[in-house]
């Protein structure tokens, strides 16, 4: 298992309404089981009353071309409204899966 230090800005459209960006890092990187987390850093989810968001992604072979993508979400909040509940707050890490597909299908030799 690895640490980082290096960190990303996700700048979302309108597949996540009313989040521009996100600055995230990874705080974890484990390559011998192919799983990496992320934590959010600034902008995004800490905007709307999460003191911590992780998200977690763990990639596995299913066939030569196909890879299941399996994600956990942890989080601590800051406020008792469920307003920014994750179930609202999936649609940025789902908005990147599906770009993080789309790109590779479009951009990946066969």
């Amino acid at each position: 298992m690895v640490a980082l230090e290096q960190s990303f800005l996700f700048s979302f459209g309108s597949d996540v309404p009313k989040m521009s960006y996100q600055k995230e890092k990874i705080v974890e990187l484990d390559e011998s089981v192919h799983k990496f987390r992320l934590q959010v850093i600034e902008g995004g989810h800490l905007n709307f009353g999460f003191s911590s968001y992780k998200t977690t992604f763990q990639l596995t072979s299913i066939h030569e071309k196909e890879t299941l993508v399996s994600i956990e979400i942890t989080y601590e909040s800051e406020v008792e409204d469920n307003n920014a509940m994750p179930s609202k707050t999936t649609m940025s890490t789902l908005a990147l899966v599906k770009n993080l597909e789309e790109y590779l299908l479009n951009n990946v030799a066969v």
